[in-house]
């Protein structure tokens, strides 16, 4: 942040220059970054492969991969009585990690997935677990366990049934038809995910350190006055810069190119190169699976019609999120039996109320854990009303107040610089030294389905149709892919850091809608013969009539959908230190769907990025509200008239006309949405469509 720092570069250092409206400082500071050629982040990707060997810049990183995966299936049917057939099924599914065939493979040690059990443990005793993390050669072809424990315990029952009622006479008659008009089938399964490649390429690419070194620049640190400046496109900035800590002695931007050889050992303890923002692997994952259930009815109707209702449900356990295995610990006070993040909240909701620091009273946990943040020598000076000697919770105030919706920021000073004070755990208590943060998958998510489908068809004579409709719900903590998180996301911003968990210690705290959840969704296609010509009702029998009239076909198909679901993310960090948190509505939601505000631009928003006063920046420990909006759902047409000429038995002409989006609707894309709280001059602005305008296409073919 340059705008009110009162650093160089700020204006406020010139009694001639006016000051930056605090709407427009993060625009200044990009722009006076990208003017004096300011570096916030700079990084380096080093490959070697096992031996220690560089892969030149610009060469391909040679990887081979290779998983075994073996399925056995058996399956019975029993027909019990003539209109009832049962099936039972068993499937095993036996998935290998998948593994590097040459040895270039590394795992850390402590595993990940110990490392982050054990803290979780330690906290809520009021501890730390801080152990070193290396990385060392692992996987099939070095003698070593793979990335995750085979799971041998995939077992998935199947059952189904088919039943054509045979109701009699009666109202059951008029209800269900004559026999074999009507048929009642339903079904259970567990279905195991094939999974892991996505997994391990994410791992190998980004987190593989000793393989795949990532080197970034300390955060939190850097400032104008000493950080590198652009110098070329090809050369990394050389020579000290920032200190890796305030008041340390300056060090390079970047630490040294790896060395080589096994184990890894990351920085930490405030080496350059520490409190890394990395890329995990989860050593405890399970095979993802679902339950599902499907249960219908379909009926024949007169006149060839056929009507089908059904329900669908699908439960999925065990499935892929992204947790960050490094988040700060939420510490308890066992004195006061409170923990960081109500303590922390605190503080924040009186620095939202700018209340003078002179009246904050003493709140235990910072008085237990922080004695020696009290005194003068503690004072930040950004609160207003400090008194000339602060109680320990007055001058962590004056921290937090500071840092204003960025808590995780007024963390890393207390915890990591020891500034007021460490607190009686020592340095690093709630960090960890080495990683800042490390995402990774877990199969610790879980996602519920529940549809109502209706099917009208008739598939009979010069009019055939499919009609669908749905009436749904989906549910999940997170909606990404696997090959899809905040590094390989191939679609943008709005998809990488859309799943992520943000409070890892309450993983199914963003526990809403789908992101691709719909409530109510139709589609339909067509196809129908006008009644004219040979064989037809009219002009069959004048071949001048049916070369005009004959033949002609129109043909369709249609879908359309509620609203799409979005929130409101802030890029404010009150709880985890690489992941936002999303904004929380204060009370009723805004009117949303698609206007155009008072700058003309299209907004998800009635009031444009006025509604941005519905929203509240999320407090410490919190995640924020996802998904708790609707926007625009989508709605298309495609249509198709197209005109046969029989020349001959063998031969024929077919004129078509086919038209895309024929009505040339428009429908915004929620995913695109310019939505971060903290940027309020644009929030709800629309940058993309789901639609494209109106296309034609004529076409002409000769078949013989």
């Amino acid at each position: 942040m340059i705008a009110g720092s009162y650093l160089d570069l700020d204006p406020e250092n010139s009694p001639l220059l006016p000051s930056v409206d605090p709407s427009f400082g993060y625009s200044y500071d990009a722009a006076i970054s990208d003017v004096t050629g300011i570096l916030g982040s700079i990084a380096a990707w080093y490959n070697q492969n096992k031996s220690g060997q560089f892969v030149p810049a610009g060469n391909l990183v040679p990887r081979h991969f290779k998983a075994n995966e073996a399925e056995f299936y058996a399956q019975d049917g029993w027909r019990a009585t003539p209109n009832l057939q049962l099936t039972f099924g068993l499937r095993y599914t036996l998935l290998q990690p998948p593994y590097e065939t040459q040895g270039n493979q590394v795992a850390p040690t402590p595993s990940l997935n110990s490392f982050f059990e054990q803290r979780a443990a330690a906290m809520v005793q009021g501890e730390t677990y801080r152990p070193v993390i290396s990385f060392d050669l692992s996987g099939q072809a070095n003698g070593k366990p793979p990335y995750w424990t085979w799971d041998h315990n995939d077992v998935a029952p199947r059952f189904a049934f088919a039943y054509s009622p045979d109701p009699g006479s009666g109202f059951l008659q008029k209800l269900l038809g004559a026999h074999g008009k009507s048929s009642i089938r339903g079904g259970y399964g567990i279905y195991y995910d094939h999974f892991g490649q996505g997994v391990v390429n994410s791992f190998d690419r980004e987190g593989s350190l000793g393989l795949t070194t990532y080197l970034v620049n300390p955060s939190g640190v850097s400032t104008v006055s000493c950080v590198s400046r652009f110098v070329s496109l090809t050369v990394l900035p050389t020579g000290d810069a920032c200190p890796s800590a305030p008041g340390g002695s300056p060090v390079p931007e970047l630490p040294a190119a790896p060395a080589g050889g096994f184990p890894f050992v990351p920085p930490g303890n405030g080496a350059n190169g520490s409190f890394a923002i990395g890329w995990g692997i989860d050593s405890g994952m399970r095979t993802p699976y679902s339950h599902v259930v499907d249960f219908s009815i379909m009926r024949e109707l007169p006149n060839h019609f056929v009507l089908e209702l059904s329900y669908v449900g699908r439960f999925g356990r065990h499935l892929l999120q992204e947790v960050d295995l490094a988040q700060p610990l939420n510490l308890v006070d066992t004195k006061s039996g409170s923990t960081y993040y109500q303590a922390a909240t605190s503080l924040v909701k009186l620095a939202n109320a700018n209340t003078p620091e002179s009246s904050v009273q003493n709140i235990p946990y910072w008085q237990n854990l922080f004695p020696g943040a009290a005194g003068a020598a503690g004072i930040s000076g950004y609160a207003p009303g400090i008194p000339a000697n602060p109680t320990a919770t007055q001058n962590i105030y004056d921290l937090y107040y500071a840092n204003g919706v960025d808590a995780t920021y007024a963390l890393q000073s207390l915890d990591a610089y020891c500034f007021p004070a460490c607190s009686t755990l020592g340095q690093y208590a709630y960090w960890d030294d080495q990683f800042s943060s490390m995402f990774s998958w877990r199969t610790t998510g879980t996602s519920s389905y529940n549809g109502m489908q209706a099917t009208l068809r008739r598939h009979f004579g010069g009019l055939e149709f499919d009609f669908n409709y749905t009436y749904s719900k989906s549910q999940d903590e997170n909606s990404n892919a696997e090959r899809v998180n905040e590094y390989e996301n191939g679609s943008g911003v709005a998809v990488a850091y859309s799943g992520q968990v943000v409070n890892a210690w309450s993983p199914a705290a963003l526990y809403s809608v789908s992101d691709f959840d719909t409530t109510h969704q139709i589609n339909a296609n067509w196809i129908y013969e006008l009644p004219f010509g040979g064989g037809k009702r009219w002009a069959s029998s004048s071949r001048i009539a049916n070369g005009f009239l004959g033949g002609w076909q129109i043909s369709g198909l249609t879908r359309w959908t509620s609203g799409y679901p979005f929130s409101i993310s802030t890029y404010a960090f009150p709880t985890d230190y690489e992941q936002d948190s999303r904004a929380v509505l204060l009370g009723a939601a805004p009117r949303t769907g698609a206007f155009i505000d008072s700058n003309g631009d299209p907004n998800v928003f009635q009031a444009g990025p006025a509604a941005a006063s519905a929203f509240r920046f999320a407090y410490p420990g919190e995640s924020g509200e996802r998904n708790n909006l609707r926007g625009p759902g989508y709605f298309g047409l495609d249509m198709s008239l197209a005109k046969l000429w029989k020349i001959a038995e063998s031969q024929s002409l077919r004129f078509s006309w086919d038209v895309f989006n024929a009505t040339n609707a428009v429908r915004f894309d929620v995913g695109s949405l310019s939505q971060y709280l903290l940027y309020q001059p644009s929030l709800g602005d629309f940058t993309q469509t789901l639609t494209h305008p109106r296309v034609m296409q004529f076409g002409l073919r000769y078949s013989f």
